[in-house]
């Protein structure tokens, strides 16, 4: 499931795929204790390969530093170009008045909450979509492009991971960060998320601190606010 080659990757790349799946890594270890059987016997599994991968991607980094060469015989198309390297560069340097936030869901309450913890982290560019469709709307019209999609799982007509699904569709979102905000917590339904490309999830009720940290991970000039 995780096989590396070396010659395929740049050391930024490299980096990039150890930083994904040192998250892979923390969402088992956060609930592998909640699976059961096969479950779990798959979660150990996979935990095991993922610390083996980190550790032969930790010595290729620490060769080609030695070594003040990057090792590029050959990248394949699913390695990660320099557009997406500059658009990960560019969503790292962003002030929170710069980012775009697209909320998608359809319990008002829900919507007005979350613009308020916006807010108070200095993210004030908030559009609000009643519904998945509107949300893949209101996506595609976008200009510019939306840095962060917070969307409920579960909706009338579009679900969340739709919403997903055509965001990852469209070439202009290689960055954007996507957050499911959902009342489901079963670990076989999120592990099914985060399998399909998700970046993060917050659990409903949201928790204000929880959520500017999870914010934080992918804007770095994001603070909680005292």
């Amino acid at each position: 499931m995780y096989k590396l080659r070396a010659p395929m990757f740049t050391k930024q790349e490299l980096q990039v795929i150890a930083q994904t799946l040192v998250q892979k890594r923390d969402w088992i270890t956060k609930n592998i204790n909640n699976a059961e059987g096969s479950a779990k016997t798959n979660l150990e599994q996979n935990l095991h390969t993922i610390e083996s991968v980190l550790h032969k991607i930790s010595a290729q980094l620490r060769s080609a530093t030695n070594e003040k060469t990057t090792v590029n015989h050959y990248i394949s198309e699913k390695a990660i170009s320099p557009i997406r390297q500059a658009a990960l560069a560019h969503r790292n340097d962003l002030a929170p008045g710069q980012i775009r936030v697209l909320l998608v869901d359809d319990d008002q309450l829900i919507c007005e909450l979350i613009t308020a913890y916006l807010h108070e982290t200095g993210i004030h560019l908030v559009d609000v979509a009643s519904d998945g469709m509107q949300g893949i709307s209101m996506m595609y019209e976008a200009n510019p492009v939306y840095d962060l999609v917070l969307c409920d799982w579960n909706m009338p007509g579009k679900s969340g991971l739709e919403v997903h699904n055509a965001m990852r569709a469209a070439e202009r979102y290689i960055a954007t960060v996507f957050i499911l905000v959902t009342a489901v917590s079963e670990a076989k339904q999120i592990r099914s998320a985060i399998e399909e490309g998700i970046d993060d999830y917050v659990i409903k009720p949201v928790e204000r601190d929880k959520l500017f940290k999870k914010i934080a991970r992918f804007f770095p000039h994001v603070k909680a606010p005292e």
